[in-house]
């Protein structure tokens, strides 16, 4: 493979690129206010399942099934907004 090519024919800028969106995403994900942070790092992270997630708080699993898709949802509007998507 030519020389500017890392493993799956990805160029080495789309790594640093890709790199550089997942430093990002961590950024946002520590601004964003609880328990939004924690339970979508309990899921995501620790591949708690939600179920058990809303025991851990206290609270239904609705409760944490709506906090892990608001988290996601702020997460994401802060990518969009950080990188003008």
């Amino acid at each position: 493979s030519p020389p500017n090519t890392v493993d799956h024919g990805i160029s080495a800028e789309e790594t640093v690129i890709q790199k550089e969106l997942s430093q990002q995403a961590l950024r946002c994900l520590e601004e964003l206010e609880e328990p939004y942070r924690e339970v979508f790092k309990l899921s995501v992270f620790g591949g708690i399942p939600l179920g058990q997630i809303s025991a851990m708080f206290g609270k239904s699993e609705s409760w944490a099934r709506v906090t892990f898709y608001r988290a996601k949802q702020k997460l994401t509007e802060r990518l969009r907004s950080e990188y003008e998507l």
